[in-house]
């Protein structure tokens, strides 16, 4: 019986509130947060966002959304990162899974507020829009889908991608996402909500992951694209591994629209399954990329689940980077398995950003403030959405060695 394939991350493609490009990731990695009050916009009084100053759209998408603008750069970093080109690979057998949670809400603002549109104008805003864009743009004609799980959309891209390769229906994937919903519609929703952290005097010190202090997040903009291949292809075209995606598992508690699952037990039921996937033993796990929110009862009922899943935690890094970047909502898994890879390349664990009074209930090692300098062998990206939709996946370093996934 053949074995199934297995796959590997080739390329890397980032787009941050901090700049374009896998440089901005260094700003992430010294913990400086991006967040700071709007301007510019008709916005709340008092409104905090992570927003990117500086932005030159991709040749040929100036009239396109923002967030397309995003995920059109990062793909085509993270396709020029995985040393691809048009020669030498079948087009037919590359997937784009990409997704924008909210489908191109600036565009579609401005459309409401009397702005141009063309007939073909609602296919430009839909959540498919960015990967229908990216496969045109890069010529190839594999799968295109999109799925939207709220918060958790992509991280399920990165679970489509992983699983059409598993699948064999194609070598190569992109997979990931990208929002650009800094616009009052968006902040007045979720300030309704209560989930969004007050500026105080200090916006850049507002969004305080897993402290006895935090009040909510800030929403941020960006994208995150990975290039997966199975590890034939890869092999065959001689590509360099920056890690594999050993496990994954994805679920649902459908508790409420907003609310979390306290107990956390359907995100512990979610590692542990990406972790039998992987064959990695809850102790051989050196760092969690924590969702972390940054509000109340997330960030304590993910610790639940982490302490449930990891047997205690006993010597297990953690962090959320949500206190640099904010909140990328759709976009976020996707833009901290980007982080999470390059991590695992650096063997440094990213920081927690603010992170000066850790809430004692929270009974994890959260990486305050600073990047820590440590083995990174195995690693767990989880993910929350709204709804209870949720997801784990396993990321192994290259130079490991596992059995054949479990099935």
């Amino acid at each position: 019986m053949r074995k199934r394939p297995s796959a590997v991350v080739t390329g890397l493609g980032l787009v941050l509130p901090h700049g374009v490009g896998l440089q901005a990731a260094d700003a992430v990695f010294r913990g400086e947060s991006a967040v700071a009050c709007i301007t510019g916009i008709n916005g709340p009084a008092g409104a905090t966002a992570a927003a990117l100053a500086e932005f030159t759209p991709p040749d040929g998408t100036a009239g396109a959304d923002r967030a397309i603008q995003f995920a059109a750069a990062a793909a085509e970093e993270a396709w020029l990162h995985a040393g691809l080109s048009a020669d030498g690979i079948d087009p037919e057998r590359v997937a784009v899974v990409l997704t924008l949670s909210k489908g191109g809400i600036l565009a579609l603002a401005r459309r409401a507020a009397g702005g141009a549109g063309g007939r073909d104008f609602w296919f430009q805003v839909a959540p498919d829009a960015a990967a229908r864009t990216v496969a045109g743009r890069l010529g190839v004609r594999g799968p295109v889908e999109t799925p939207v799980t709220a918060c958790a959309s992509g991280g399920h891209a990165l679970l489509w991608g992983v699983r059409l390769i598993e699948r064999g229906v194609v070598d190569i994937a992109l997979a990931g996402a990208a929002e650009a919903s800094i616009h009052p519609l968006i902040i007045g929703s979720y300030r309704r909500m209560g989930v969004l952290a007050p500026a105080g005097d200090d916006p850049a010190a507002s969004v305080r992951p897993f402290s006895s202090t935090r009040r909510g997040f800030a929403i941020g903009e960006g994208a995150g694209v990975v290039v997966l291949e199975s590890a034939e292809s890869a092999e065959r075209r001689g590509a360099r591994t920056l890690g594999r995606v050993s496990g994954w598992a994805s679920g649902s508690h459908a508790a409420s629209l907003t609310h979390v699952e306290a107990d956390g037990t359907t995100l512990a039921r979610l590692m542990q399954e990406a972790l039998r996937r992987a064959r990695v033993e809850p102790g051989a796990v050196d760092y969690v990329h924590a969702h972390g929110t940054a509000t109340v009862p997330n960030d304590l009922a993910e610790a639940r689940a982490i302490r449930c899943a990891l047997l205690g935690a006993e010597g297990v890094s953690v962090s959320s980077t949500k206190g640099a970047h904010g909140h990328l909502l759709g976009a976020a898994t996707a833009v901290e398995t980007v982080l999470t890879i390059l991590a695992m390349e650096r063997q440094e664990v990213p920081p927690t950003a603010n992170l000066t009074d850790p809430d004692p209930a929270i009974g994890l090692d959260c990486t305050p403030l600073r990047p820590r300098r440590r083995p990174i062998r195995h690693v767990l990206k989880i993910a929350s959405g709204f709804g209870g939709q949720s997801l784990a996946l396993c990321l192994s370093a290259a130079t490991t060695t596992s059995r054949a996934p479990a099935r």
